[in-house]
């Protein structure tokens, strides 16, 4: 006889009451986290009565708690650190009650530790005096809710364990299997909404691969139809889900915030509609603090068939949850944290997950790839994406997770798929003379926005409103030159990772000196306006700043050009570089002519010192931007020629 037909056997007529007092048990259960929850609100709110209240009203009303029985608004603090709420005491005695009604099953199926909890229930009873008044005395909020088992026992952990124990006993009970959920006295109407609630889950299960998890039960309690999941092994990580009408009500644990959060965002596209957690609660959970946060999202369906599609998309993100937090933190170590939430997020859009990674040894396997593919060794404190850039390091571990989920579903060896890793960063390394090429691309766009702008500012410094034109074009080129100088930053880090990085800091250094000279043009136009030169002077002036958005155009298609030149590459690549250096330097001869025509302009009538001062250093810092242009263009050729193509 298999265990669970055994229990079932022992507890003969019994066996009658038994799931009814699981259902209500299982209320019971909702009830308390509920109360928890109301009470660290309502601690809350009388340290902080100018914060906003979450709104809970639907949830109290659920569990005879409306307004008019425990007024959370009304809560103060006391002199003595007490509290006073109203309704409290009816609080502290439907904590008590549910409780017990806790037990109830498992004294029905006389479960092997009842004295044990039944002695620990009484214990919390004797520890929780009553509140006359309503008065709730100093520390005891903290001490039912406290989740630290170090510490001793609370009425949360009992909680915790007694629901662990009616999960085990509910699962044990189930009359049949629909799906693989084990499913007891559920309507013939249930049986579609399990299913494809299942059926979602079904679509992503296997990426937990070894990982415990994702058990499944549901039941009926009056006009609810009740689905549970406990996802992982943490004892507070735990969805329950409520279906009644077309109205999904998920209630969700955790002990992680962030994770919460993250789970939130996966239902946008549903327009779930989330409670706020308890304020105390996500704190703590925040802080690394051993307790859990609560959040319930309502989905309104608007017929039966969205309702349906809503429970499969919640099965199917179940698995991603599992591990997320460890995945984060591990992750954390390659990359800023705000790209690690984009790449988890990038990787449950993809239905890959994070367990493959973590199942390959998560931070050891791209220590070890690292190890094998670094022609040098990373510096002390420098990261992955200081070497690689932040989007390149995203693209690689986009690669990890795809490959590690994939491989590892398909069946392949684990010491396969790390080699591919391995492999797949070597590779990366390799090619940072094309990554290099793509940053100083980048850089060229925007010495083309420089340019841009300060030929259109010359050409319409007499125009109605240019004085704001030209300021604004002014702010525009200092953000421009300093996102410039970013990318030679990010260019500095990745070219110590290559043999000549000396080579690509110099022609780097000499595109830099344009985008600072035409960043220092843009500030010396905002004065046109008070100057008003005649156009004789400024004519001149305008077509060397011409000259410079065809050069900066140029070098736009030069370096993505050289990002593609290899030695036993296309033909047509390096002849696309060769002529685009060209123009470059043609640009430049052009550039020596239109500054002497500046001056002759100048010498050529008596014009005032501040005029002449402005258009001569203009002219001068024009020139000298496309000098920048042509020798970054000089150095590129060298290197290609003797570096790159005799390499």
């Amino acid at each position: 006889m298999s265990g669970k037909v055994g229990i079932v056997d022992e507890l003969g007529e019994t066996a009658l009451l038994l799931p009814r007092r699981i259902q209500q048990a299982l209320e019971a259960n909702d009830r308390l986290k509920l109360c928890f929850s109301l009470l660290q609100t309502a601690q809350h709110h009388a340290d902080h009565p100018d914060g906003a209240l979450p709104d809970l009203l639907v949830e109290q009303r659920a569990a005879g708690l409306a307004g008019d029985t425990l007024d959370l608004a009304r809560s103060r603090r006391d002199t003595d650190g007490g509290l006073s709420v109203p309704g409290a005491e009816h609080l502290r005695r439907m904590v008590l009650t549910d409780l017990r009604a806790l037990l109830e099953p498992l004294k029905l199926a006389a479960a092997a530790d009842l004295k044990e909890l039944s002695a620990r229930e009484r214990a919390i009873e004797a520890g929780l005096p009553p509140f006359p008044g309503d008065r709730i005395p100093p520390g005891i909020i903290g001490r039912m809710t406290a989740a630290d088992r170090d510490a001793g026992d609370s009425a949360h952990i009992l909680v915790m364990d007694l629901h662990k124990r009616i999960n085990a006993l509910q699962s044990a009970l189930a009359q049949e299997i629909i799906a693989g959920a084990r499913v007891w006295q559920v309507a013939p109407e249930d049986r579609d909404l399990i299913g494809s609630f299942m059926a979602g889950l079904s679509e992503t299960a296997a990426l937990k691969f070894d990982h415990p998890g994702l058990d499944t039960t549901a039941t009926r309690a009056g006009d609810r139809l009740i689905i549970q999941n406990d996802i992982g092994t943490t004892d507070a990580h735990v969805l329950v889900l409520h279906v009644e009408n077309l109205t999904a009500r998920l209630t969700y644990t955790d002990v992680h915030a962030r994770r919460l959060q993250f789970f939130q965002e996966l239902f946008k596209p549903y327009g779930v509609r989330w409670t706020e957690p308890a304020p105390r609660q996500a704190a703590r959970a925040l802080s690394g603090e051993t307790d859990y946060v609560m959040s319930i999202g309502t989905f309104e369906a608007t017929d039966r068939q969205q309702l349906l599609r809503y429970l499969a998309f919640l099965g199917s993100q179940l698995v991603f949850l599992i591990d997320w937090n460890r995945a984060r933190k591990r992750l954390q170590e390659f990359l800023p944290k705000s790209e690690v939430l984009r790449l988890l997020k990038w990787a449950v859009e993809r239905k890959l997950g994070h367990r493959g990674f973590l199942q390959l040894g998560g931070e050891r396997l791209l220590y070890e790839a690292i190890e094998f593919a670094q022609p040098t060794q990373l510096r002390y404190g420098e990261r992955l994406y200081d070497a690689l850039g932040t989007e390149a390091t995203v693209d690689y571990l986009q690669f990890v997770l795809r490959e590690a989920a994939t491989g590892l579903l398909a069946g392949r060896s684990e010491r396969f798929i790390r080699d591919e890793i391995k492999a797949e960063l070597a590779r990366r390394f390799r090619t940072a003379h094309a990554s290099l090429m793509s940053l100083g691309c980048d850089h060229a766009e925007r010495v083309f926005d420089l340019a841009t702008g300060v030929r259109d500012g010359i050409a319409g410094y007499r125009e109605s409103g240019a004085e704001t034109l030209l300021a604004r074009t002014a702010q525009r080129a200092r953000t421009w030159e300093r996102e410039g100088d970013a990318i030679v930053g990010r260019i500095r880090s990745l070219a110590r990772r290559t043999e000549t990085p000396g080579t690509y800091i110099a022609l780097l250094h000499e595109a830099d000196e344009a985008a600072d000279g035409l960043e220092e043009v843009a500030f010396l136009m905002t004065h046109l306006v008070h100057l008003s030169p005649p156009e004789k002077l400024l004519g001149p002036v305008q077509s060397l700043a011409t000259l410079l958005v065809d050069g900066a155009q140029e070098a736009v298609k030069m370096f993505e050009a050289a990002s593609h030149v290899t030695r036993d590459g296309a033909r047509e690549d390096l002849q696309d570089f060769f002529a685009a250096a060209d123009r470059i330097v043609a640009i430049e001869h052009n550039t020596d002519d239109a500054e002497r025509l500046v001056v002759s302009s100048l010498l050529a009538d008596p014009v005032d010192t501040r005029t002449f001062s402005l258009i001569a250093r203009m002219a001068g810092l024009l020139e000298q931007a496309a000098d920048g242009l042509s020798l970054s263009a000089l150095k590129l050729r060298d290197h290609l020629l003797n570096e790159v193509m005799a390499g």
